[in-house]
């Protein structure tokens, strides 16, 4: 009786919290993708650099190499189209955007000026099309980092809308170094995006991360309501918690495990507690870990009757961070090179730091 009752109260309790939710169908965030992204061109200065990301540790990154008035550098990064989308559903594209001077922090011509630009052009009708919806562009020598305090909302509208730093320098705390960005899209089936990037001058840098499309979509109710989900790095472990507020028909958790975010593998099970309207916490001891390396965990819950649900993803940083060791070598155009290559190379460490070294003929 208690049972039925338990179960009874849970049912009330999420139909009456029924909501639209956001649901992550499709990402690329450099390191980690399904919605694979690729420059389109052959423009020797872009590529995939570690200097700042905002998931470890990849960024995907355009550089100037010019003048300031040399001929324009640009390169595309593409989306590929993405059919069966539902136009009764609202989606929403997300990017995260930096200008940064790493590969040449003293140049004249450092950060982004006027002509400088990121666009996001999207395709509804299956990359027969583009539109220009929004595009950002420099100023003065204008820089930014990752951040959350230059945030765009657009709802798109078939027309493009330009947004600009007020002035030059550092923009980061300001709100107009533009690092946050949404665009939403209504009445699609299927979409693909294009994001042109364009600089002319040496030190002028576009950085990208952490693209996503969301889906906004009426809720379907969970059987678990988790509050809390973490993982930690202990001395001889890395420690998976997380908790739930309710539980309706709730037979078992599956832990998974992943050093890339793309390939995954079970590592546990853990059994749930069928029906609660009481906090609960669970434990995992993940003493098999990949050593040296990123390690990420996703949560299953799987009811009786065999349906499963995803909850988010969490990762811990299980690389060597004692002493930090060289990663790659580049050139001041971005490509990767041997470290004894003739002229002046950066190289780019472990923990994020990079050095310059003239190597003599």
């Amino acid at each position: 009786m208690k049972t039925l009752l338990a179960t009874l109260l849970v049912a009330i309790y999420f139909s009456l919290s029924a909501q639209t939710c956001p649901t992550v169908i499709a990402y690329d965030n450099v390191e980690t993708y399904t919605w694979t992204g690729l420059w389109f061109g052959s423009v020797l200065t872009e590529g995939y650099f570690t200097d700042a990301s905002v998931s470890p540790t990849t960024s995907a990154a355009l550089y100037g190499t010019g003048g300031g008035s040399s001929a324009i550098e640009q390169d595309w990064y593409v989306l590929p189209n993405i059919t069966g989308l539902n136009p009764s559903y609202t989606y929403q594209f997300k990017m995260r955007l930096g200008s940064y001077t790493f590969s040449n922090p003293t140049a004249a011509t450092r950060g982004v000026d006027a002509p400088d630009l990121v666009e996001v052009q999207i395709s509804t009708n299956g990359e027969i099309s583009y539109t220009s919806e929004i595009r950002i562009t420099g100023n003065n020598n204008a820089t930014w980092n990752y951040n959350t305090a230059g945030v765009i909302n657009k709802i798109a509208s078939g027309t493009l809308t330009t947004y600009a730093p007020a002035a030059g320098g550092d923009r980061t705390a300001t709100g107009d170094g533009y690092s946050d960005i949404t665009l939403t899209i209504t009445g699609i089936s299927q979409l693909a995006v294009d994001i042109l990037c364009r600089v002319n001058g040496s030190g002028e840098e576009w950085w990208l991360d952490n693209i996503q499309l969301i889906e906004i979509a009426p809720c379907a109710p969970l059987p678990v309501t988790l509050s809390q989900f973490k993982a930690v790095k202990k001395s001889t472990h890395n420690e998976i918690t997380w908790r739930t507020e309710t539980e309706l028909n709730n037979d078992y958790f599956i832990l998974e495990r992943s050093v890339d975010g793309v390939l995954w593998s079970e590592i546990a099970k853990i059994d749930g507690n069928g029906n609660s309207l009481i906090p609960i916490n669970y434990k995992w001891e993940d003493k098999e870990y990949k050593d040296n390396s990123l390690n990420y965990y996703i949560l299953k819950q799987v009811d009786f009757n065999g349906e499963s649900s995803y909850y988010e993803i969490k990762y811990v940083d299980n690389t060597y961070n004692d002493e930090p060791y060289l990663i790659k070598t580049i050139d001041f155009t971005g490509r990767t090179v041997s470290e004894n290559q003739p002229g002046i190379v950066i190289k780019i460490y472990s923990d994020g730091s990079y050095n310059k070294v003239v190597n003599l003929k």
